[in-house]
């Protein structure tokens, strides 16, 4: 088969208004395109410049309005085209309710006639509600990306200053340990000092009634099982007992004491450690009424 002869010039200025009219058959155009392309450059110039006075001659266009719906139907057209062309393109797996609604929608759709314009508005209405939810959503994840980092920031901030407060508290703790020390010191002697210069567990005893100002404590040296109470504001001059009341009933009797006034102190003898750490400690005055003891 052999290839026709480009067209001649005035062929080409001949078929040049058809053209541009869009009036010649697909064989036609494509070997009116390609002998313009062989063309020379002069030509070329002459036939375009033929085909824009004709495109541009208003008496060519046609003074009809076209119908209303000939927009739907384009667009419904191109619509059902895009729809055939993706459908081979469309995932596996869908997730979420509204990726199910625009499916269910979209096969709605296809049932029917696409030139129809209730569906092709009705598509377009599912297509915006579709961009929407994406925008939404989009928007949606943002925020909730940005509300978990927040979120552990904030978390990350609390922990730290956590961290920072108790080790205050420690320094604090310290500081008013070791000032309390020297301070009992003045009062209870060397005694008392020897005794706190090992590691000592310290136990509360608070008031059985409200309304006083008698407060203890009571060290304990666990490795020794020695003991050492200091109360302040005991009654001068009276006597007490303070004694370990186990859980089973056992009372146990660890020493006895002189009040003193503003600070009293007094060492007992060594001691079941377990039960001085954990069991109940009184201290009680010579009528057997409970004065002090320990949560």
């Amino acid at each position: 088969m052999t290839t026709p002869e480009p067209m001649r010039r005035d062929e080409l200025l001949e078929m040049a208004s058809l053209d541009a009219l869009g009036m010649l058959e697909a064989d036609e155009a494509a070997f009116f395109s390609r002998s313009f392309l062989e063309a020379p450059r002069m030509v070329q110039d002459e036939i375009r410049a033929l085909q824009a006075s004709i495109a541009s001659d208003l008496q060519l266009v046609s003074d009809e309005e076209p119908p209303a719906f000939l927009r739907n139907k384009v667009i419904g057209a191109v619509l059902e085209e895009i729809d055939q062309a993706s459908h081979g393109l469309a995932p596996i797996a869908t997730i979420g309710a509204l990726r199910n609604v625009r499916v269910t929608n979209s096969q709605t759709d296809h049932s029917f006639e696409s030139t129809n314009p209730l569906n092709v508005e009705q598509h377009l209405q599912v297509e915006r509600r579709a961009i929407r939810s994406r925008s939404m959503n989009r928007t949606l994840m943002a925020w909730r990306a940005a509300t978990v980092g927040l979120a552990a920031s904030l978390l990350a901030t609390f922990m730290w200053v956590s961290v920072i407060a108790n080790e205050a508290l420690k320094v604090t703790q310290l500081a008013q340990s070791t000032e309390t020390r020297n301070e009992l010191g003045t009062y209870l002697g060397t005694t008392w000092t020897q005794f706190v210069s090992a590691t000592c567990k310290v136990r509360t005893l608070n008031p059985s009634t409200t309304g006083g100002n008698v407060s203890a404590s009571i060290w304990i040296n666990e490795k020794s099982g020695e003991s050492f109470l200091v109360a302040h504001e005991l009654q001068s001059n009276s006597d007490y007992t303070v004694r370990l009341k186990a859980s089973n009933g056992t009372v146990i009797t660890l020493g006895k004491v002189t009040g003193s006034g503003k600070v009293t102190g007094a060492k007992f003898a060594m001691a079941d450690v377990t039960k001085l750490q954990f069991e109940t400690i009184e201290l009680i005055d010579n009528n057997g009424k409970i004065i002090l003891a320990t949560i």
